[in-house]
């Protein structure tokens, strides 16, 4: 996490997009991400990490390191795609926010 990131979280919208892509190449894994939206919808970037897989350990880890400043509370929403390792993470670090998953990755799936 970077000190810009964190304090520019405050002017940012409440809702937060969280996904992971998979890195191929030299360098496998999967790169974690975390980004909101400011009030003249530029993204902004909150956080990332290089995970060696999606699965529950690697998203709880995430989502307990983000945490750190984007808090839990009734105000916020996360939105992702599907992936059930996310909604498990959200359930242990973030209990009181709104989840949803994205209609983009929707469509495609539908």
């Amino acid at each position: 996490m970077f000190g810009a990131s964190i304090r520019g979280y405050a002017h940012m919208r409440k809702v937060v997009a969280v996904d992971g892509t998979h890195l191929s190449g030299k360098y496998a894994g999967v790169l974690l991400s975390a980004v909101a939206q400011d009030t003249q919808n530029h993204i902004y970037p909150l956080t990332y990490c290089v995970v060696d897989k999606e699965n529950d350990e690697s998203w709880g880890f995430f989502f307990e390191k983000l945490k750190s400043f984007v808090v839990d509370e009734l105000e916020l929403y996360i939105i992702s795609d599907r992936n059930i390792s996310i909604a498990n993470g959200l359930a242990r670090h973030y209990s009181l926010v709104y989840y949803g998953g994205c209609m983009r990755h929707l469509s495609e799936n539908l």
